[in-house]
């Protein structure tokens, strides 16, 4: 079974770039190339992991691995992360507080 929430209108949105190992660390890049977060190990491992279910996703439909993903603002404070090259999507709010956390910095880092 699939359940996805309702349609809801984006009110923030950021292309960003993801990276990371299996060590847990990660990196995440803007479009223009600047280093958003750069997270050790012990820090990284949710981002190094939605990274590498893109990743995967991406070798299963045969696309590039190295295009951008959107991190979405939804009405309703609804975060969530979109693949517009395979459509996979993710709600990050199903992740706990602090994996949340961990992209809701990325929207908007100061």
């Amino acid at each position: 079974l699939e359940s996805t929430p309702p349609d809801a209108p984006v009110i923030a949105e950021r292309a960003i770039y993801l990276s990371g190992d299996v060590s847990g660390a990660a990196r995440v890049l803007d479009q223009n190339g600047t280093v958003l977060a750069d997270l050790p190990d012990d820090r990284g491992g949710f981002v190094a992991g939605v990274q590498r279910v893109i990743e995967r996703e991406r070798a299963k439909h045969g696309v590039p691995l190295n295009s951008p993903v959107l991190l979405q603002l939804r009405e309703g404070n609804r975060l969530s992360i979109t693949d517009p090259s395979t459509g996979w999507s993710a709600e990050l709010m199903g992740f706990g507080a602090d994996n949340l956390r961990s992209f809701a910095r990325l929207l908007n880092p100061t």
